[in-house]
């Protein structure tokens, strides 16, 4: 069977391409020869945290402020968020759900299918809308598409649900350079944090692990000693929650966000930029 045949056809086309061009004009293919890929994946405690509003900010600001190939890998199935943030209005864009084949088939030719490029120059992986296709984010297939996608780009953000953390001997950590939890500042959701951590870790969680507070100025929150002191682990980024920022957000996507100067732009741009060198300049 012809690899074109491994993708349910359905009259789109994508516009990926997996070559690109440096600083300096000179064609690149895959990640820069001699530098890791770095996969960060992004999750929550519960839904409605902003776990996708991290995910699509770092990797629009990665996207535009470093010179390399990134991916947003959306693993949400059943979930039309991406596609409507950065306004992908081709209504029959194939998405995970479209892979026809073994996940362990899947090849360049395929990607090109398969990846939507945005104007900023990020790539995008969207995940199924069907119900019957959902079967797919499963741990083998993330697994087998990583391995993918790691000989391709230099950067992959993983929009991770937070269901997939309670898959029984899904070993997440094994995937990825850092793990990013988010979570808003009240009691509740800082309480159900500390009780997936609790799940995850019998001691201290490794190093590759951040959190991340959102929305903390909003009521009813609690301060950031006693979110320490419940969590018993430090806070990477505490990002505040802007009126004007979010319409942005929601009308323009996350992109335009980083052409204003305020409080929640220098959260994300720091935080990014730490998560940057973290991995990268180790």
């Amino acid at each position: 069977m012809e690899n074109n045949d491994y993708i349910q056809e359905n009259g789109c086309h994508s516009s990926f391409d997996a070559s690109r061009t440096d600083k300096t004009g000179k064609n690149i293919e895959g990640p820069v020869a001699g530098m890791q890929s770095g996969i960060i994946m992004i999750s929550g405690a519960k839904g409605g945290s902003g776990c996708s509003f991290i995910s699509n900010s770092l990797s629009s600001w990665f996207a535009r402020f470093k010179n390399k190939n990134v991916v947003l890998l959306d693993l949400n199935a059943g979930k039309k968020d991406t596609k409507i943030i950065f306004n992908i209005k081709d209504e029959v864009t194939r998405d995970l759900g479209d892979v026809a084949c073994s996940f362990k088939d899947i090849d360049l030719s395929i990607l090109r299918k398969l990846v939507v490029n945005t104007e900023s120059s990020l790539n995008i992986i969207l995940p199924p809308l069907k119900f019957e296709r959902m079967e797919v984010i499963c741990p083998e297939n993330i697994h087998d598409l990583l391995d993918q996608l790691t000989k391709i780009f230099d950067i992959i953000i993983v929009d991770f649900p937070f269901h997939l953390l309670q898959v029984r001997g899904f070993d997440f950590l094994e995937y990825c350079d850092k793990f990013i939890l988010v979570s808003q500042a009240d009691y509740i959701s800082i309480s159900n944090l500390e009780v997936l951590f609790s799940n995850l870790f019998m001691e201290n969680p490794p190093s590759r692990f951040e959190i991340v507070i959102n929305k903390y100025n909003l009521k009813p929150v609690i301060s950031p000693a006693r979110i320490t002191n419940i969590l018993r682990l430090p806070v990477s980024a505490f990002i505040p929650y802007d009126r004007d920022i979010e319409f942005l957000y929601l009308t323009r996507g996350p992109l335009p966000m980083f052409n204003y100067n305020l409080r929640i732009i220098k959260a994300i741009c720091d935080f990014a930029e730490n998560i940057y060198s973290n991995i990268f300049q180790g």
